[in-house]
């Protein structure tokens, strides 16, 4: 780059403000970011480890407050006198033995377990056992007894040593129960008398676990792991030091330790800022030089165009090594100076061509005028002259010259269609004999409906000139009615037919007409309008045509 830079010929800012830029922002900005990562490293750390011992002592809190509640229930037996006779009584079916026992549950309830979850387990002196509801926690009758009194041990307990602390997890759909089974002694002897168990669901316990978005573990004094029930893949806990006892029990609750995963996360943050860095850094040296060869070459070229640009024999040319840009805009420019030419002449052309044109429209105005004005007189004589057929027909005639030379719009209601097709239809029969009768039904909810000017036109004349051919009298039927959201028109003759035409050359004629009314359909409303053509039976064809009920804003000018 050292050598290119001595060889450098473009601008020289250029070449000082990038390398302004390398200096000014891309080392001051690795300096502040890694700067930034390692105070917010410290601090994070910090703030992380001092959120969750607060979490964590809040959390324990709550749990002894769960097991202190449970252990302070069972008090109440202890203490109870009329309870700790009952366990003596050998009648297990005795009705003041079991009343006993269920006052001793009820008052359990409204002392420190009103509307929640639990169920007890009393076995007296003589091994018999009770048990309480115990449905509401999905354990069926008799279960959660066996279970209890098999987790219980007599051995190695006495008068200071009352009370154990267990976990039952029977699996499916029977929920999970931490037991604390408490020994009843003797107030008078200190004999023992009977086992007290009280069952709450674990998700007691998992519910304040969870509440505060922590992740903790709960043991019990072998190590063994009360919470969660399986062992999962964690970064990391902490140190035996920062597990929290959790009086009454012998279990003790270790949260996870956070600061591990954020750590390996800040670490691979730092290396992947470190990388990146890196990268753009490469990135802004590659581009740079070639900005600097491009700018360099770009401004000699620029500088050899400029000059030819001045002189008059407009060669704007450039060497075959050009800059693909500077080639492009040399061949522009001299494509520029072509069209200006070119826009000249057909400038002036067009206007000489505008002015023939004004005046050509003006001799044409003037022609149609004279005609209709003629065929007025004409209209006068004949009636003068009694003449009134005459004069009918060359009123009709009038008509439609007016309709097709001062009439510009493309659509005109149904209505109008009719009465150009009446005045249209006389002029026939005076040509082709009052035999050919003509059927004209339109349904009046049709006649406001826009139509194409003087679509069905072509589709009368294809009746009189080709389907009687030969023949003196005929039928036509024009019907149009509104249906499927539009106007439906049929035009039906008794005639030849068009597969039985006279001869090729009148089948040429008919199909020129028709193919008149197909492209106009087409162009006006596209695949909207439907057009088919049918022999009718025994003679005769029917043409039907469907367009729809709306101007069309989109298509193209009507010829």
């Amino acid at each position: 780059m050292r050598g290119f830079i001595r060889r450098y010929a473009g601008p020289r800012s250029v070449q000082r403000t990038i390398v302004m830029l390398l200096v000014a922002i891309f080392i001051p900005l690795s300096l502040i970011l890694s700067a930034a990562y390692q105070f917010s490293e410290r601090t994070m750390m910090n703030k992380v480890g001092e959120l969750n011992r607060i979490k964590a002592e809040q959390t324990s809190s709550r749990v002894k407050d769960l097991f202190q509640r449970a252990f302070m229930s069972t008090n109440g037996f202890i203490g109870d006198k009329a309870f700790i006779n009952a366990l003596q009584n050998e009648d297990p079916y005795s009705i003041e033995k079991n009343s006993t026992y269920l006052q001793a549950i009820e008052r359990l309830q409204y002392t420190f377990f009103l509307n929640e979850k639990y169920a007890v387990v009393i076995q007296d002196y003589y091994g018999v056992p009770f048990e309480s509801n115990v449905s509401r926690l999905g354990w069926r009758k008799g279960q959660l007894e066996q279970a209890i009194l098999g987790t219980v041990h007599w051995e190695g307990h006495d008068f200071f040593n009352s009370f154990q602390w267990s976990v039952l997890d029977p699996g499916g759909t029977a929920e999970p129960l931490i037991v604390l089974s408490r020994w009843i002694f003797s107030p008078v002897t200190a004999n023992m008398r009977g086992i007290v168990s009280m069952a709450i669901p674990l998700t007691a316990l998992s519910d304040i676990l969870r509440s505060d978005s922590g992740s903790y573990e709960i043991r019990d004094e072998a190590g063994t792991l009360i919470y969660p029930r399986e062992e999962r893949q964690a970064a990391g806990t902490t140190a035996d030091s920062a597990a929290i006892a959790l009086a009454p029990t012998p279990w003790a609750m270790i949260p996870t330790d956070a600061g591990v995963v954020i750590a390996q996360e800040l670490r691979y943050f730092q290396l992947m800022m470190i990388a990146s860095l890196l990268v753009v850094l490469i990135i802004f040296i590659v581009s740079s030089t070639f900005v600097m060869r491009t700018v360099s070459r770009v401004v000699h070229q620029i500088r050899l165009l400029s000059k030819r640009l001045v002189n008059p024999s407009l060669d704007l040319s450039v060497p075959i090594h050009a800059d693909r840009h500077l080639t492009e805009l040399s061949d522009l420019l001299q494509q520029l100076m072509h069209n200006l030419a070119t826009t000249r002449n057909n400038l002036e052309w067009a206007a000489a061509e505008k002015r023939n044109l004004e005046m050509v429209m003006l001799q044409q105005q003037m022609n149609p005028h004279f005609l209709l004005n003629t065929l007025s007189t004409i209209r006068f004589l004949a009636e003068q002259s009694a003449q009134e057929r005459i004069g009918s027909l060359v009123l009709s005639l009038s008509y439609l010259l007016r309709q097709q030379l001062y009439r510009s719009e493309r659509y005109w209601p149904l209505e109008e269609e009719r009465q150009y097709l009446r005045q249209y239809i006389e002029i026939q029969r005076a040509r082709f004999g009052e035999n050919i009768r003509v059927e004209l039904s339109f349904a009046e909810e049709s006649l406001p409906l826009p139509i194409l000017r003087m679509l069905l036109q072509p589709l009368v004349e294809n009746c009189f000139e080709h389907a009687f051919s030969g023949r003196a009298a005929g039928h036509i039927r024009i019907a149009a009615v509104a249906a499927r959201g539009g106007i439906q028109v049929i035009v039906a003759d008794d005639g030849s037919g068009f597969a039985r035409s006279a001869s090729p050359a009148a089948s040429a004629k008919k199909s020129i007409g028709l193919h008149n009314v197909r492209e106009r359909l087409r162009l006006h409303y596209g695949e909207r309008a439907e057009m088919t053509i049918a022999d009718a039976q025994p003679c005769g064809t029917v043409v039907s045509l469907h367009m729809p009920g709306e101007k069309s804003s989109g298509m193209m000018s009507s010829p």
